[in-house]
């Protein structure tokens, strides 16, 4: 038996041995299970072995299986298949396309499998039968790559229009035309990978802008970097937007912003304060700061800040509350927080001309907390005065 099947051999029995030892640490069976499947699956296409081999590695592996409870059910397949099948002979000579050699596996099996095969195949130089192989086992992103590769930027554009289905197929035809220096192809390319689905659309947008800027195609690299900007807003992205934009910047602003303000993805609340705040859009701030928890007190503060000259009775209304509900807990190692929400009352009360008000509020805290002692010091800090 060949030495890397030999080195996978002990290592896997190491594992089915000696899981249970190793599974307290934390580890994830499925996850090492999964590397190994890989491995052998890589290991027995490559080797040569005899029919006896052959018979004593499927008893291994469906041993280890029923063991371990876990799933070789891809080695198990190229064990069975091979490179030597004579559908995959037939696959690999071009007589057969369009057809899912693996068609009754489960899909990520099938897949894994002709990612595979598709790898020894780059490895080998077998690149007419690389192509073939991709075709019929739809690997659109490996197919459309290849020929960029080999130079063929024209077949593979045209291809593009009818294979490409993912912003991640996009990405990486661009990315490798671009190695082939057919930038405008790429720049094309990304363009149309950017209204498909994919995981990669923000940075994708972000690839497409600069290479837009570098081509000179400055309308390209403005509706990209929006897209950057819709995708995943922040302050640092709306200025590039902005100086991307020029003379028309008012009615990019326009669109930016109503973006924003119908935007309720997560961790979007940054990004609104900071453009808001920025505009002067005081009560688009206050929205946003409505709608924030405690955990984000450095948000509203930010945003009671501004709308202290702008919305004193809101500051005074938010401020008061978060103040009283942190002394009301009574638990001393907050006290300073509550303190920094008074400091915000006391600033708004005084905006609007309401020095007693805020002193008679002062004094009813202090009747209402006058047993915790920490608290009383705190609140006749000359800052609160």
């Amino acid at each position: 038996m060949p030495n890397s099947l030999v080195i996978l051999q002990a290592i896997t029995e190491a594992c089915v041995k000696d899981w249970d030892d190793v599974e307290e640490y934390g580890a994830e069976s499925s996850d090492i299970a999964n590397a190994l499947d890989e491995a052998w699956t890589e290991a027995i296409l490559t080797a040569e072995l005899t029919a006896e081999e052959e018979i004593d590695l499927q008893g291994m592996l469906e041993a280890w299986q029923d063991e371990w409870d876990c799933d070789f059910t891809m080695s198990l397949k190229a064990l069975r298949q091979g490179l030597d099948d004579p559908l995959i002979q037939q696959v690999l000579q071009g007589n057969i396309t369009g057809q899912e050699i693996g068609a009754n596996d489960p899909p990520k099996c099938a897949k894994n499998l002709a990612l595979i095969r598709l790898q020894i195949l780059d490895r080998q130089e077998r690149y007419q039968e690389y192509l073939y192989l991709a075709q019929a086992e739809n690997c659109s992103q490996q197919y459309l790559t290849m020929l960029s590769r080999l130079g063929r930027v024209e077949e593979a554009v045209e291809a593009a229009a009818t294979q490409m289905n993912s912003a991640e197929d996009a990405f990486a035809l661009a990315q490798s035309l671009q190695a082939q220096e057919a930038q405008a192809e790429a720049l094309k390319i990304a363009q149309t990978g950017l209204n498909l689905s994919g995981n990669c659309l923000y940075k994708l947008a972000i690839w497409t802008s600069e290479l837009a800027v570098e081509l000179g195609e400055n309308e390209v690299a403005l509706n990209s970097r929006m897209r950057v900007f819709q995708i995943k807003p922040s302050f640092a992205d709306y200025l590039l937007v902005k100086e991307f934009a020029g003379n028309s910047w008012s009615t990019v602003k326009a669109n930016l912003l109503a973006t924003l303000r119908s935007d309720r993805s997560w961790g979007v609340s940054e990004a609104q304060v900071d453009i808001f705040l920025y505009e002067g859009l005081i009560e688009d701030a206050i929205a946003v700061a409505d709608g924030l928890s405690g955990y984000e007190s450095a948000l509203i503060h930010r945003v009671m800040g501004a709308a202290i000259a702008h919305r004193p009775d809101w500051t005074i209304a938010n401020a008061c509350r978060l103040a009283e509900s942190i002394m009301d807990r009574g638990k001393s190692e907050d006290y300073d927080r509550a303190i920094k929400w008074l400091e915000k009352a006391r600033a708004a009360y005084l905006q609007m001309g309401q020095n007693l008000q805020w002193c008679a509020y002062r004094s009813q805290l202090m009747q209402v907390h006058n047993r915790k002692r920490k608290l009383m010091g705190m609140l006749k800090s000359p800052d609160l005065d």
